[in-house]
């Protein structure tokens, strides 16, 4: 039986896939989607990236994306994220956390619904809240879904304003940094780039 084959899968194969990555391509892809790696297959990205010299802390995210963490554990990464400078107004006096906004937008025989996890200072958070209410009011009544989904929209972006002020990490935030696990300890010493995962991962 040929040792290279496991579950229908061919490791030489999948180590040449690997190689013809680029770096940029497989940093994306073992911080990001690195979750459910098969036997064998850590091993080969564990030496693709000690050949070409890349951050050996990539090799902890995908680590961290294959196992289970408890709740204060996930509490732990996220006060790490909290201490970040504001990505959206830069302020580093204020300790950061989450939000989710829902913004609805109608045309003529149908509306789209978007979710938005945002990561910032309360105040921050304050403004993109109202900015997703005043849009949703404008653009989202004007369909059949829209006028369905607009006021639950509002609703739930409102409601969610009374946890951006409270003094622990709220749900939103322990979701996003659940979500992004294996980037925040890929780069857990590394504010510059925390920030940019806040910024565009949010």
């Amino acid at each position: 039986m040929n040792n290279s084959k496991s579950s229908g899968y061919d490791l030489k194969d999948i180590k040449v896939y690997y190689s013809q990555k680029s770096d940029y391509e497989l940093i994306q892809i073992t911080t990001e989607r690195a979750q459910g790696l098969r036997p064998g297959i850590f091993e080969i990205i564990e030496k693709e990236i000690k050949k070409r010299n890349l951050n050996p802390a990539l090799l902890e995210s995908v680590k961290a994306q294959n196992r289970s963490y408890t709740f204060e554990e996930i509490v732990e990464f996220s006060q790490k994220l909290r201490t970040l400078p504001c990505p959206i107004c830069k302020d580093k006096a204020v300790k950061l956390n989450g939000t989710v906004i829902y913004t609805v937008k109608s045309y003529i025989f149908s509306a789209s619904l978007r979710e938005e996890l945002v990561i910032g200072c309360p105040n921050c958070l304050d403004i993109k809240n109202k900015e997703a209410i005043i849009s949703t009011a404008l653009l989202g009544w004007w369909s059949g879904t829209g006028l369905i989904n607009t006021p639950i929209s509002i609703y739930t972006t409102i409601r969610e304003k009374r946890w951006h002020r409270i003094p622990k990490p709220n749900d939103a935030l322990l979701r996003f940094t659940s979500q992004n696990i294996g980037q925040i300890v890929a780069y857990k010493d590394d504010p510059e780039q925390l920030i940019e995962i806040i910024r565009y991962k949010g």
